[in-house]
């Protein structure tokens, strides 16, 4: 008699990206969230003014008019290459990898600056084309963790963060208009996300978890849920494409 034993495949391991407002505190949670998910994690932090990962940030607060396109184009160049490095670590390295702020997340920044005119319908055009052009080597992420804070949480936090540090300074013209404004992108953003089969995981983060235990008790079960949520299919989730 011929027995034939189907086993199950191991899990692709998670490439998770983390959403949220300017000042909810993404990049200290991806970190930790990385570490909570073991020493062989990827983590990629979001572009800011340390080491000029993005020299248009100071520029673009002064002036969003002139420079809002420049610096939207050239953090999505930023974010794309991350995407890649993520990918290739995930499938040829085999570790989990988490992405702060992502290639997704950029459009929340550039559908923002066009329905308050500060980039105009030819800006907006471009950096469609060219996202649409990177898109056919992105794939999709397993999960996206979305910070959840109240505006008045993430202005009381951009205050602090600009008199700690010098390069983020400019950040203190940031009202609660506009973070009502990104809020409102980054919903729409995480619902396409949804809707093509991406676990979107929320996490409240409006309390200061003031000490390291506090914090780890809170980064450790996300990262036990994430490691429970099932991947998309390794082959016919690729499909997912839409012209």
């Amino acid at each position: 008699m011929h027995e034939t034993v189907t086993s199950t495949p191991s899990p692709s391991p998670a490439v998770v990206i983390v959403e949220g407002l300017i000042g909810c505190g993404k990049s200290s949670l991806a970190s930790e969230l990385g570490a909570a998910l073991g020493a062989g994690c990827l983590t990629l932090l979001e572009p800011d003014e340390r080491d000029q990962a993005n020299p248009y940030l100071a520029s673009y607060y002064e002036d969003p008019v002139r420079w809002g396109f420049t610096m939207q184009v050239h953090l999505l160049a930023l974010r794309y290459r991350m995407h890649l490095r993520g990918q290739w670590h995930a499938l040829n390295r085999g570790g989990p990898v988490v992405i702060d702020r992502s290639y997704f997340g950029d459009t929340c920044f550039i559908r923002m600056l066009a329905r308050s005119g500060k980039v105009s319908p030819d800006e907006f055009e471009t950096y469609r084309m060219v996202y649409h052009a990177m898109t056919a080597s992105v794939l999709l992420p397993t999960a996206c963790v979305r910070i959840l804070v109240s505006l008045e949480t993430a202005a009381e936090r951009i205050r602090r963060r600009s008199e700690l540090r010098t390069g983020r300074r400019c950040e203190s013209v940031i009202d609660l208009d506009y973070l009502c404004a990104l809020d409102e992108e980054i919903t729409y953003m995480v619902g396409v996300l949804s809707r093509q089969g991406v676990a979107v995981i929320d996490m409240p983060w409006d309390v200061d978890r003031e000490t390291p235990e506090q914090r780890q008790v809170a980064v450790r079960a996300l990262a036990e849920r994430i490691q429970r949520t099932r991947p998309a299919d390794l082959f016919l989730d690729l499909h997912r494409r839409t012209v």
